[in-house]
């Protein structure tokens, strides 16, 4: 016995897998800048520790020489040190967008050490991503 009731099965209208196809292309794009902006996060982090350590060795430098490095000397005293010292690091890293670290004293924004910073992004100084080992101010 056939049921005269019941309605054949029909798939979903072209508007429909539009509108499907559409939000999940719009979950995607909220997810990829939540990434995009973790990741950018995660690097001004990295960088700001690795400013932070590099400013350590220089105070070690400081405690066995009796000084900071001069601009001239730069960070790679750290790594060869005058006479027959012994290297404070092994090697200068490279920020996380491949950059050199800039070492200059007196310090901008700590004048009277100095200041350790990346460049940022941008890899050229100011602009607002330049990190380094000072404390960043707040906005309010």
């Amino acid at each position: 016995m056939r049921n005269r009731n019941r309605r054949p099965s029909r798939g979903m209208t072209l508007i429909e897998i539009m509108v499907v196809i559409t939000l999940l292309g719009l979950i995607a794009a909220a997810v990829g800048v939540a990434a995009v902006n973790m990741l950018s996060k995660g690097q001004t982090d990295a960088s700001r520790a690795q400013a932070y350590e590099i400013a350590k060795s220089l105070d070690m430098f400081r405690v066995q020489y009796g000084h900071y490095p001069t601009n001239g000397e730069g960070l790679e005293v750290l790594v060869n040190p005058p006479g027959n010292g012994k290297p404070i690091m092994e090697k200068i890293p490279k920020d996380p967008w491949n950059h050199d670290y800039q070492y200059i004293i007196p310090g901008t924004h700590n004048p009277n050490k100095f200041d350790v910073k990346s460049f940022g992004t941008d890899g050229q100084e100011g602009g607002g991503d330049d990190v380094g080992n000072w404390e960043e101010e707040v906005a309010n």
